[in-house]
């Protein structure tokens, strides 16, 4: 980080959960021009790289080509596959690779995505989403569904070239055209701000993102897009390159002297009272009008001498409870 966060302050986050699905992020005491800079690259990331189920085949009993009709069955195979495509899953990381799942379905009714039977790994985000029914209770429906992990978008012609590379094509496989999204919109709002009178400006930037599925936490989708944002910005930093690192600065070390300065903060404006004093040395401070350890402080050992009802027995106690916070009177 740049060292004119010691000016500005150290970013902070805070994180507003609206609802199961809606989260807004909001990041005060950035540098100007970096709300932007930093909320757009993870916004696009967000978009564009989400990392869940979905299914990019379909083999269904007696069908060759997604043009056939079945018997007994409601929706033409295409209405069927367009059905399928909409459903999105949660893959544990232990489960690897493609997986072909086989489904059967019979007698009459109507069949949505909580009558599908998954294997462990694998849990259902869209529940309840509508597939197809069968009319005739003489029907039976008997298909594989095929289940992948992955991000972006699989184009038809990018799932016919990788299925002949790897010789796993099959005729019989209507390809379903498929992206991995699981994110509704991610919206953000930058805002310059102007707080004091020489002009130092800083941005607060607020971004919202709100997830399709309760099962899915935006800080998961957020955490996730981070890790890949600060993956790529390290393939820019080289060995044998030098870096004016004159003005830059930790995070962690901006939290400590934030934490160090709440807590001389804490410390100046701790009353005489929570010092381990004499009834009679407090009463006699309070008196002269030194109510806190700030005022304590500033006085210099003579002066307090001078004061009333202080004497040289009281400036020993005073100093003793004043090493105890690790402060001094003045020599």
């Amino acid at each position: 980080m740049l060292d004119i966060q010691k000016l500005i302050g150290t970013p902070k986050i805070v994180v507003t959960e609206t609802n199961d699905t809606t989260t807004a992020f909001e990041v005060k005491n950035l540098p100007r021009g970096f709300g932007h800079t930093l909320w757009n690259g993870l916004r696009r990331i967000i978009l564009g790289y989400n990392i869940w189920g979905s299914l990019t085949g379909l083999k269904i009993k007696w069908v060759q080509h997604e043009y056939h009709v079945i018997d007994g069955v409601r929706e033409t195979v295409i209405d069927m596959m367009l059905n399928f495509k909409k459903l999105r899953f949660s893959i544990d990381e232990s489960v690897e690779g493609q997986q072909w799942i086989s489904q059967k379905f019979s007698k009459a009714g109507v069949f949505t995505s909580q009558d599908l039977k998954l294997p462990a790994g694998v849990s259902l985000l869209s529940t309840d989403a509508y597939l197809f029914e069968i009319t005739d209770p003489s029907v039976e429906v008997v298909f594989d569904i095929r289940l992948e992990r992955g991000y972006g978008y699989f184009s038809i012609d990018f799932l016919r070239n990788r299925d002949h590379k790897d010789e796993a094509g099959d005729v019989a496989t209507l390809l379903l055209d498929n992206d991995f999204a699981v994110v509704d919109y991610v919206k953000y709002d930058v805002e310059e701000v102007i707080e004091d009178f020489s002009g130092t400006t800083k941005d607060t930037v607020v971004i919202e993102i709100k997830s399709r599925y309760k099962g899915i936490s935006p800080k998961q989708i957020i955490m996730f897009a981070g890790e890949v944002l600060a993956s790529y910005a390290k393939l820019f930093i080289f060995d044998n390159a030098y870096v004016d690192r004159s003005v830059l600065v930790e995070y962690n070390e901006l939290q400590a002297e934030n934490e160090k300065l709440a807590e001389e903060v804490n410390i100046k404006t701790m009353p005489i009272d929570a010092l381990p004093l004499s009834e009679r040395t407090r009463n006699a401070l309070i008196k002269n009008n030194i109510l806190y350890v700030e005022d304590l402080e500033k006085k210099k050992k003579g002066e307090l001498l001078l004061m009333k009802w202080v004497g040289r027995k009281a400036i020993d106690e005073i100093n003793s409870s004043l090493s105890s916070i690790n402060k001094a009177l003045i020599a």
